[in-house]
């Protein structure tokens, strides 16, 4: 998930001015996706609410399908990023606490996110193989630490087999996922946040804790 941008697309090297023009321009178009339909975004739109020109949109992308591919590309990173921060800092507290701090830190980066994020799942659903291959090296990613903090500190140190803990996994990651993009005004008129989030991280907790007691998952038995 390489997202480090070193040229326009002209090829020209961009310097510390180049860097801050295309950042402006991925900042305004993530504005207008958070008010707008992505059908009703347009370059012209983009540059003017960067206080640019269009010509400049087009030095450092194609048309808004690249743009929006580049912010999926920020925001899928630092989702990423963070959750890697979290697991990889001092490991202290019970593990539905250490799991409260794991849907904390991924709400936080998908309020900051939701809208563009929320447009990468969507193409990816359409089949769009680039946002889809985007999507997936995320999710591994993701996945990957679920998984590991069920298998336990040495690896497959539970008992439960990798295949399960992958299952077991996505299962988890996809509730993440599906109510963090859930808009924080509909969650405020229901349950409130922090029973959500209390709810979301008690069950993650069980799983990781448990899952060596309940044996091999049921495959193939009605």
């Amino acid at each position: 998930m390489k997202n480090e941008i070193n040229s326009n697309k002209h090829g020209q090297a961009l310097g510390t001015k180049g860097h801050a023009t295309r950042k402006r321009l991925l900042d305004a178009a993530e504005r207008l996706l958070a008010i707008k339909s992505p059908v009703e975004l347009t370059a012209v739109a983009i540059a003017k609410e960067a206080k640019t020109s269009s010509a400049t949109f087009y030095m450092y992308f194609d048309d808004v399908q690249d743009i929006l591919f580049a912010l999926s590309l920020v925001a899928g990173a630092e989702v990423v990023s963070a959750i890697q921060k979290l697991d990889s800092s001092s490991r202290t507290g019970s593990a539905e606490e250490r799991a409260t701090e794991l849907v904390t830190v991924f709400n936080k980066v998908w309020s900051k996110h939701r809208h563009v994020l929320r447009y990468r799942n969507m193409e990816s659903d359409r089949r769009d193989d680039t946002f889809d291959k985007l999507r997936i090296e995320a999710y591994e990613r993701e996945l990957g630490i679920l998984v590991k903090w069920i298998q336990g500190e040495e690896g497959a140190e539970t008992g439960v087999s990798y295949g399960d803990c992958y299952a077991l996994a996505s299962v988890l990651h996809a509730s993440l996922e599906r109510l963090a993009s859930v808009d924080p005004v509909i969650v405020r008129k229901g349950v409130g946040m922090k029973r959500l989030v209390a709810a979301q991280a008690r069950i993650i907790a069980q799983v990781i804790t448990d899952s060596p007691s309940w044996g091999r998952l049921p495959i193939g038995k009605a």
